[in-house]
C-alpha cells in the first residue's frame, strides 16, 4: 500500500497533462498508464455473467446465473459466494475491476436488459447487490455497480432524458447503489448512458458529488459507460473521473487544451487525478504493475456452485398434483421445445461470456433419465430465431483465422502478419486483434470444414460490422460489401444476410470468410450463422412425441434474440409458436411440465392446461444438469419470483408511459412499480412477487417482534412444514400503507424484509427477519430526508405479496 502522503507526491510529480491523462482509458478494457513515474495501466472487464476478459470470442470463462436468477434465490449467503468466483475470474483475467453487479430496477417486463439486473423491488435489488459486492471485492477485486442511475429499458438509451421524481429516485432507483456505498463499500460507480432530469447521467453534479460522494460518502472512482460522457469540462466537475473507453472523445487532447485555456480549474483535474491514484493503490496495482495473462480457471468446484445457484434461482410457480419432481415410476418421457436441445444459458450483449463448459438440459435429461431406465423422445416443436443462430462448433473442424494490417497488404497476396486457431465462427474485437494490427482498417480471413449433419438445404447467414463475404468451396455466397449499418453489434453492424446452400450430410465443405473492418466505430465483427433444413413437420414430430410418453418436458423461452443490450421486446410474448405448442402438446399428454427459460416474464395463455410451470431464467452454464437435479427431485427448486408475472403486457404499471416520446420518458407510475402497483389499483397478476413452490408445504405458525424498540427490529417468524420433504421457508414482511400519512400514489404495501431457513419434514423452524432500517420511513421532499412515519404500522408477514400468514402492529 501506498501512503496518503506517497500518493500526494506522486500526484506532485505529474504535469498538468499528465493528470489528464489519467482520466481516460487508453483502449477499449484498460487506463492510462505514466510510465515516466511508474503509474501501470489497469484492466478491467465486463460483467455480471461472469469475467470474460478482453475478448468476446477468446479466452473461455465461467458463466453464472443472470441477475435475475440470483435475486430469484432470495439467498444473499449464496449470491456472496458467487460474488466470490467472479472475482476469483477476474484476476483470472489479468483484470482488477469487474464492471458488475448491474441494478437497475425491472420498471417493466420489457426491458431488454432486465436479465442482467435483479428484481422490480428496491430492498431485495439491494440485498442482492451487496451481497455480491462483497463476495467480489473479499477477492481484491473492485466491484463497479451500474448503472448510476434510471438506464431501466433500452429505448434511446444513449440520449432519453428520464424524467423521475424526487421521493420515487429516492425510495426506488437509488435504493441498491446506496446499500452498495454504504453497506459493501463498493469500490467503483459506473454512470449510465441516459439523462436524468435534464443532464446526461455523466454531468449531473447533483448525482455523483451531492448525493454519491457528499451524502453516502462514496471514496472510490466513478467512469462514463462506454461512450457515454458527452462534455469536456462538465463531467470533471460533475465527479467523473474516468472517460471509457480509450482512445478519449472528450477529454485527453480536449481536456488538456480545456485546462490550458482557462475553462477548467486545475484544481478539479487534480481532485479526480487524487482519486484515480488511490484508487489504483487500494486495488493493489501499483504492486501488480502491468496487467497479467489471461487465463481459464474452469475448476470442478466452481461448476458445482455455478450448478447449485441455478437450481437455487429456479422458481416453481405451478405443481398440481405434485407433478414435480419426478420421483414415481415412467416409462417414457419427450423433451419437447425450441430451448430443449441448446438451453439460453445467458442473454446477449456486453454481458455474454465464451462459457467454459455447457450443460443443456436435452442432452443433462436424456442422460439422467436413460440411466434411471427411462426412454427419453425429443423434438424442437417449432423454432424462434429472429436471426439464425451461430453455427455449432460441433460441426466446425479447427478454425484457422488470418489477420493481416491492411486491405492492401491482404489484396497483394502477402503472408498474414499473423495466424490463430479457434472453434467457433463468431469473433469480435473492440482492441486491436494482434500486434501489429490496429483496430482501424485491417482484415481477417476465417477458413474451416463445415461438415453439416443432416442433407437437404441449409440456411446461412453471414452478420459483420465492416464488409464481409462468405464463401463456400471457393464460391461467394454472401457479400454485404458496402451495405448500410445499423441492426447489429450495438448498431455498429449490419443486419444480418442470410442465403441457402444445398449440403450433403456427413460431407464436408470449405467455409471461408473474407471481412474486412472499416473504420466506423469502436467494434470488428462477424459471425457465421446456420440452420439446418427442416425437412418433416416440426410440430407434428413433437406432438407424435408427446402422445408417445407418460410425461411430456416442454423447455420454452426466449434467447439473445429477443433479450439482449441495445433494444426492448415489444411484448411479453413467447416467440414464434411456443404458446400453440404447449397448448398442443397439453392436449394429448397425461402430463405437461413447462420449463421456462427466459430471463424476464412471459405471458402463459396455457397455464389452466399443464400440470407444472418451473421458471428457470438464463441460469448459466451449468443449466441442464440443474435442471435436471430439480426435475429429478435431487433438489427442490429454491427460488421465488423477484419480479411481478402479469397475464398481460397491458397489465404493468409503465405500459401506457413507455418507451417515451420526443427525447423524454416521464416515469408517471412513479412509485407504484410491479407488486407495488397490482397490489394498490386492485389487479391479480398472473404470479405474484415473492411467489414460489418448494417440495414440501411450509405455513406460518407466529411472528412477533424481537426487540421493537430499536431502529431495525427483528421479527421471530415460526413456520411448520406439513409437508413430506424438506423444503424452504422464504418469509417475506411488508408494510402496510400508513393510514396516517397518506401520500398521492402511496404503494398499498412494500416488501421491509425477508428471511429463509430449511424446515425438515413435519418439524417447525424459525425464521429471523431483520427488518431494513427505513421500514417505517419516507422520503420528504420538503426536508430532502428521511422522515418517520407516525401512528401505528401494520406488517404482513407470509410467502409472497399476495399471501398473509401473519399479522403484526408496531405502536411508535
Amino acid at each position: 500500500m501506498v501512503t496518503p502522503a506517497e500518493i500526494e507526491t506522486l500526484l506532485d510529480s505529474l504535469t498538468p497533462e499528465e493528470q489528464c491523462l489519467l482520466l481516460a482509458g487508453s483502449d477499449v478494457w484498460h487506463t492510462t498508464a505514466i510510465e515516466r513515474v511508474g503509474i501501470p495501466r489497469l484492466r478491467v472487464t465486463d460483467g455480471p455473467a461472469g469475467a470474460r476478459g478482453t475478448s468476446f470470442t477468446g479466452t473461455r470463462s465461467a458463466n453464472v446465473p443472470c441477475g435475475t436468477a440470483l435475486a430469484a434465490s432470495w439467498n444473499p449467503d449464496l449470491v456472496e459466494e458467487v460474488g466470490r468466483l467472479l472475482g476469483r475470474e477476474t484476476r483470472s483475467k489479468g483484470a482488477r475491476v469487474l464492471l458488475a453487479p448491474t441494478v437497475n430496477l425491472h420498471r417493466t417486463p420489457t426491458g431488454g436488459r432486465n436479465f442482467e439486473c435483479q428484481s422490480e423491488d428496491p430492498l431485495l435489488s439491494a440485498r442482492t447487490t451487496v451481497a455480491y459486492v462483497n463476495g467480489v471485492q473479499a477477492e481484491g477485486v473492485a466491484s463497479c455497480v451500474k448503472h448510476f442511475v434510471g438506464n431501466d429499458t433500452e429505448f434511446e438509451r444513449f440520449t432519453i432524458d428520464n424524467r423521475i421524481d424526487e421521493r420515487v429516485l429516492r425510495e426506488l432507483y437509488l435504493v441498491p447503489f446506496e446499500a452498495a456505498v454504504r453497506e459493501a463499500n463498493a469500490l467503483a460507480i459506473m454512470t449510465a448512458y441516459n439523462r436524468i432530469n435534464g443532464p446526461y447521467a455523466a454531468d449531473s453534479k447533483e448525482l455523483i458529488t451531492d448525493i454519491l460522494r457528499t451524502e453516502w460518502g462514496f471514496e472510490g472512482i466513478v467512469m462514463s459507460d462506454w461512450f457515454g460522457l458527452h462534455s469536456t469540462v462538465e463531467g470533471v466537475q460533475a465527479g467523473l473521473d474516468l472517460e471509457m473507453p480509450g482512445p478519449p472523445l472528450q477529454r485527453g487532447k480536449k481536456l488538456i487544451s480545456a485546462l490550458a485555456n482557462g475553462e477548467i480549474p486545475q484544481s478539479d483535474v487534480r481532485l479526480a487525478a487524487h482519486r484515480m491514484l488511490t484508487f489504483l493503490d487500494r486495488i493493489g496495482a501499483f504492486a501488480d504493475g502491468e496487467p497479467g495473462k489471461e487465463t481459464t480457471l474452469d475448476s470442478a468446484g466452481d461448476r458445482q456452485l455455478i450448478r447449485i445457484a441455478g437450481a437455487a434461482g429456479m422458481v416453481l410457480c405451478k405443481n398440481e398434483a405434485d407433478a414435480l419432481p419426478l420421483t414415481r415410476p415412467i416409462k417414457r418421457v419427450a423433451v419437447i421445445g425450441p430451448n430443449a436441445g441448446r438451453g439460453q444459458i445467458m442473454g446477449g450483449g456486453s454481458a455474454f461470456v465464451n462459457a467454459a463448459h455447457v450443460s443443456h438440459p436435452l442432452q443433462a435429461l436424456t442422460d439422467r433419465l436413460g440411466n434411471a431406465g427411462v426412454e427419453v423422445l425429443s423434438s424442437r416443436g417449432c423454432t424462434t430465431h429472429r436471426t439464425l443462430p451461430t453455427i455449432e462448433s460441433r460441426m466446425l473442424g479447427p478454425v484457422t483465422i488470418d489477420l493481416w494490417p491492411t486491405s492492401e497488404e491482404f489484396a497483394s497476396g502477402a503472408e498474414p502478419t499473423t495466424s490463430e486457431t479457434t472453434n467457433h465462427l463468431r469473433l469480435m474485437w473492440m482492441m486491436p486483434p494482434a500486434p501489429g494490427i490496429a483496430m482501424g482498417t485491417f482484415v481477417a480471413r476465417a477458413r474451416a470444414e463445415f461438415t453439416p449433419d443432416v442433407s437437404g438445404t441449409w440456411e446461412l447467414a453471414l452478420t459483420s460490422a465492416g464488409d464481409g463475404i462468405l464463401r463456400i468451396n471457393d464460391q461467394v455466397v454472401i457479400d454485404d460489401t458496402g451495405d448500410p449499418i445499423g441492426g447489429s453489434y450495438f448498431g455498429f453492424g449490419k443486419h444480418q444476410h442470410g442465403t441457402t446452400v444445398e449440403l450433403i450430410a456427413g460431407q464436408p465443405v470449405r467455409l471461408e470468410v473474407e471481412y474486412h473492418r472499416r473504420q466506423i466505430g469502436q467494434i470488428g465483427a462477424f459471425l457465421v450463422g446456420a440452420f439446418p433444413p427442416v425437412t418433416i413437420d416440426l410440430m407434428d414430430e413433437a406432438l407424435d412425441a408427446a402422445s408417445k410418453a407418460d410425461v411430456s418436458i416442454v423447455i420454452v423461452g426466449t434467447n439473445d434474440d429477443w433479450e439482449c443490450e441495445g433494444y426492448d421486446r415489444s411484448d411479453i410474448n413467447l416467440p414464434g409458436r411456443q404458446d400453440e405448442l404447449v397448448k398442443r402438446v397439453a392436449e394429448i399428454c397425461p402430463q405437461t411440465i413447462v420449463v421456462v427459460n427466459a430471463g424476464s416474464p412471459v405471458a402463459m395463455p396455457w397455464l389452466d392446461s399443464v400440470d407444472a410451470v418451473l421458471v428457470t431464467w438464463f441460469p448459466g452454464q451449468e443449466f441442464g444438469d440443474a435442471l435436471s437435479d430439480v426435475l429429478m427431485g435431487d433438489v427442490e427448486p429454491g427460488g421465488r419470483l423477484p419480479v411481478t408475472f402479469p397475464k398481460r403486457y397491458e397489465d404493468t404499471p409503465a405500459f401506457e408511459h413507455h418507451p417515451g416520446r420526443n427525447g423524454v420518458a416521464h416515469y408517471k407510475e412513479g412509485l407504484l412499480v410491479g407488486y407495488r402497483w397490482f397490489d394498490t389499483v386492485g389487479r391479480t397478476p398472473l404470479f405474484p412477487f415473492g411467489h414460489g413452490l418448494g417440495y414440501g408445504n411450509v405455513e406460518v405458525i407466529s411472528a412477533t417482534f424481537v426487540d421493537a424498540a430499536v431502529a431495525s427490529p427483528t421479527v421471530k417468524v415460526v413456520v411448520r412444514n406439513i409437508g413430506a420433504r424438506e423444503t424452504a421457508a422464504v418469509v417475506q414482511i411488508y408494510r402496510q400503507r400508513c393510514t396516517s400519512e397518506i401520500q398521492p400514489d402511496d404503494p398499498t404495501q412494500l416488501l421491509v424484509g425477508f428471511g429463509r431457513n430449511v424446515v425438515a419434514p413435519g418439524a417447525t423452524g424459525v425464521v429471523s427477519v431483520l427488518l431494513d432500517p427505513r421500514w417505517r420511513t419516507r422520503w420528504d421532499t420538503t426536508t430532502a430526508s428521511w422522515v418517520e412515519l407516525d401512528g401505528e404500522q401494520a406488517l404482513h408477514v407470509g410467502f409472497s405479496s399476495a399471501h398473509v400468514g401473519a399479522k403484526l402492529t408496531f405502536v411508535p
